[in-house]
């Protein structure tokens, strides 16, 4: 029976699809992967939600399609990741590092991501309603097509970033724009 962080890695960098069954069949067991490093693995679809991956190291790995919906994700590392179509919904996010990612059309409905970072990212067509951006750093990001209504955009640095503004539906006077 794997119970350990260690075993649950394992099997999460082994095969997402049997990470995912074995999650189905335990609903009940906390996913903790505190500081683990998954580096440049290929995990594509694996379910995460709820996990903690509080400080974890994804950096330059493929989460295209991840559940990261509830996890924590305070202080992780993901940057240069593929986390297209991920979803982070109510996820916990602050000082994550998400710099030159390609999140496409990646959901982040509710998730706090205070003093994180998406600079260089692609987010076109993300949702962000919702979502705590306190002091989050968009700088040179592509979040064209992006949906940001009813964010917290205090302190956001969104110079150099493409957007249309006319379509950010929250409120941008706290937020440094070119």
């Amino acid at each position: 029976m794997l119970t350990t962080p260690v075993d649950l890695a394992a099997l999460l960098v082994e095969s997402p699809r049997a990470f995912n069954e074995y999650r189905a069949a335990h609903p009940d067991e906390a996913i903790t992967l505190q500081g683990v490093n998954l580096e440049g693995c290929d995990l594509a679809g694996a379910d995460l939600r709820g996990a903690n991956l509080f400080e974890a190291n994804l950096a330059w790995s493929n989460l295209a399609g991840v559940n990261f919906e509830g996890a924590d994700l305070r202080r992780s590392w993901l940057e240069g990741c593929n986390l297209v179509g991920s979803r982070f919904d109510g996820a916990q996010m602050d000082y994550a590092n998400l710099r030159s990612s390609k999140l496409r059309g990646a959901t982040f409905c509710g998730a706090t991501l205070r003093w994180g970072t998406f600079q260089h990212s692609d987010l076109r067509d993300a949702i962000f309603d919702g979502a705590n951006l306190r002091r989050v750093v968009f700088c040179d990001a592509d979040l064209t097509g992006a949906a940001f209504k009813d964010a917290n955009f205090a302190e956001a640095d969104l110079r150099w970033a493409t957007y249309q503004i006319d379509t950010i539906e929250s409120d941008l006077s706290g937020a440094s724009i070119r």
